[in-house]
């Protein structure tokens, strides 16, 4: 038998002329099938039988499919079982079997990639795409698709890398992105050479007609379909002929020549028919009818719409059927190689389990012992480091206060110095030339009387200044000392308005004391004589002529809120923000151009602090300010008050 078959073989290899003189390829292999033994070498002829019929004549192809597909699995012969299973899932294919082709693609491919044979590899992707496009999944069709190009090309499978390209053309056509599916119809159809290729340019070509169908250009998409027809009959491929004719029917209805259009729908029916091609016949009858109608024909329109119909009816109940199958297919192959994989993974888990059981049994107690070793390592690690954190953290917050403190304190000193530079400078160079003036010239007493005046003035500021200057160094040097005492505020009071009273009358300017006369607060006295002093100098500065200044208190618990109101120019938000700091600290001159140190609050501000209280503005441009601080009441002649 073995001698038999390969005798056989040797005919086919070696003189091809003699068996194919008289008759066509698949009528000789249709022949040599039916002589030869059922070993390996028919089911390889088989298949090949098959692939020559599968698009002339579907029902004699599934015939010697199934032989193939029966042989292959009685002889083991995985290699011919798959190209078998190819096959016939294209034929399911083309008779609208998607759940079955998909089932049958699969299978196939598996055994492909098990092979490693990359021609099978790629004609199994492209089944599998065509399935996508079938079902509107334009993109995953495209994907696959491009892959099977790319297993084709690194095979150097010149025909699967035309049918591929072509297969991506007709998906973008079907997304009605016409211009990339033109590109793609054109690239196939440049290396489509040979006779081996010749279905893949009337592929092209009916891609390209279908193109021009859509740009109106139907005498040139009618040239294509032409030739395209011309390529099926040449090739007795049945399925390219059924498919063309029934566009060349369309093109010619859309020209406006329904009789041409009718002839060629007609024969297509029939043949689609023949051939159990439902969806082209479906297509076909549903256009006859509607020629018909416009040709006013109602009674040829009707039965062909009624024929339509059941077609239509037939292939829906079969797609919706086939959708759910499909569906199903789908589920079940991934469901199937999970199981694969999973089973996979549980023996090499169970292998690699065992070998850690082992292990385990020889390292356990070293193990605990190490890792006990190893957490009390980390604890004690961990509390050093933790504990060193916490040192470092406070070394920096005290490194960073003393940091803003010298920046202050340097902040000041600039200040001081520009102080000393300009503003001290300023009054006493004009006292110097006051006296000058006196010494040189004879006043008269009027004169006089008036230098003396503004001397006085100016010997007041300075005085003022430097005695805030002399604070501050103090309190810079030696460090703010507080000796709070029991005091009485109203006297106190009383001695800031007499020591400004000269300059209340040149201004005529009326200072009220509101404060009560029992009202006692605990406070260092020459930190509060201070402070009244420069916030009553403050207030005096910006009084208007003929103005008012209100000092008065507010008890607040434990506190007591003591505030100089005065009726004079104000101040701006800007303004009221830059108080009280030392990097934004300023002096303006007063309403008879007075001018300060610009030191004054900020002292007030350290002074009144010290002493446990606060101090703040409210003003308003135009109306006048007041500033108001806390100091801590007597709490001793409180209760003795309630007591009594």
């Amino acid at each position: 038998m073995l001698h038999r078959t390969t005798l056989v073989v040797l005919l086919l290899l070696l003189v091809p002329a003699f068996c194919f003189a008289q008759r066509s390829e698949t009528d000789s292999l249709e022949s040599l099938v039916k002589n030869i033994p059922s070993d390996t070498t028919k089911v390889w002829l088989l298949n090949k039988l098959v692939t020559g019929l599968r698009e002339r004549d579907n029902s004699k192809a599934m015939e010697y499919g199934r032989q193939a597909h029966d042989l292959a699995l009685v002889l083991n012969y995985e290699r011919g079982l798959g190209q078998a299973l190819e096959n016939l899932g294209w034929i399911h294919y083309r008779k609208g079997d998607y759940s079955r082709a998909f089932e049958l693609s699969t299978a196939a491919l598996t055994i492909a990639e098990k092979f490693n044979d990359g021609s099978a590899i790629a004609r199994c992707l492209n089944n599998v795409a065509a399935i996508s496009y079938e079902q509107k999944q334009f993109m995953v069709a495209i994907a696959n698709f491009k892959k099977a190009y790319e297993v084709s090309k690194h095979i150097g499978d010149s025909v699967a890398m035309s049918r591929s390209t072509n297969n991506v053309a007709f998906s973008f056509l079907g997304m009605e992105s016409y211009d990339s599916a033109r590109v793609y119809a054109e690239r196939a159809l440049k290396t489509s050479h040979g006779k081996d290729k010749l279905f893949l340019v009337g592929f092209s070509y009916r891609t390209l007609g279908d193109i021009d169908v859509h740009d109106k250009q139907y005498e040139s998409a009618l040239t294509k379909f032409h030739r395209v027809i011309s390529i099926a009959d040449e090739l007795g491929n049945v399925f390219l002929k059924v498919s063309t004719l029934h566009r060349i029917g369309k093109a010619y209805y859309l020209l406006g020549d329904p009789d041409r259009a009718l002839s060629h729908l007609l024969q297509n029916i029939s043949l689609a028919n023949e051939n159990q091609f439902k969806n082209e016949m479906e297509r076909s009858l549903k256009l006859v009818s509607e020629i018909y109608a416009s040709k006013k024909e109602i009674g040829k329109a009707f039965d062909y719409q009624t024929q339509y119909l059941a077609v239509h009816d037939s292939l829906y109940n079969q797609r919706n059927g086939e959708q759910m199958a499909l569906m199903q297919a789908r589920f079940d192959s991934e469901m199937k190689e999970a199981k694969i994989e999973l089973l996979l993974k549980d023996s090499l888990l169970k292998k690699e389990e065992l070998h850690v059981q082992r292990s385990l049994i020889y390292f356990s107690v070293g193990s605990f012992v190490l890792m006990a070793f190893l957490a009390f390592v980390l604890l004690y690690n961990n509390r050093v480091k933790k504990r060193a954190n916490d040192q470092l953290a406070a070394k920096n917050l005290e490194i960073e206060h003393q940091a803003q403190q010298l920046r202050n304190v340097n902040i000041t000193k600039d200040k001081l110095f520009s102080i000393i530079s300009h503003d001290l400078r300023s009054p006493l160079a004009s006292l110097r030339g006051l006296m000058d003036i006196m010494s040189i010239e004879e006043l008269t007493r009027e004169e006089f009387q008036t230098t003396t005046t503004k001397l006085r003035q100016n010997l007041d500021s300075v005085r003022e200044d430097l005695d805030n200057l002399l604070f501050w160094a103090q309190s810079q040097l030696n460090g703010l000392q507080s000796n709070p005492t029991f005091l009485k505020v109203r006297p106190l009071v009383e001695e800031k308005i007499q020591l400004y009273e000269e300059i209340a009358r040149q201004k005529e300017i009326t200072v009220v004391n509101e404060i009560e006369e029992s009202l006692s607060v605990l406070v260092d006295r020459n930190h509060i004589s201070l402070i009244i002093r420069n916030l009553l100098a403050n207030a005096l500065k910006f009084s208007k002529p003929g103005g008012l200044i209100i000092v008065r208190e507010k008890l607040k618990g434990d506190l007591v809120e003591i505030s100089i109101t005065d009726s004079g120019v104000g101040m701006t938000s800007n303004d009221l923000r830059k108080l009280f700091n030392v990097e934004t600290h300023f002096s303006n001159p007063g309403t008879f151009q007075e001018k300060g140190a610009g030191i004054g609050l900020l002292l007030t501000k350290e002074f009144i602090e010290k002493n446990g209280g606060s101090i703040w503005a409210t003003s308003e441009l135009g109306k006048g300010s007041t500033f108001t601080f806390t100091v801590r009441q007597d709490t001793n002649l409180v209760n003795e008050e309630e007591v009594v």
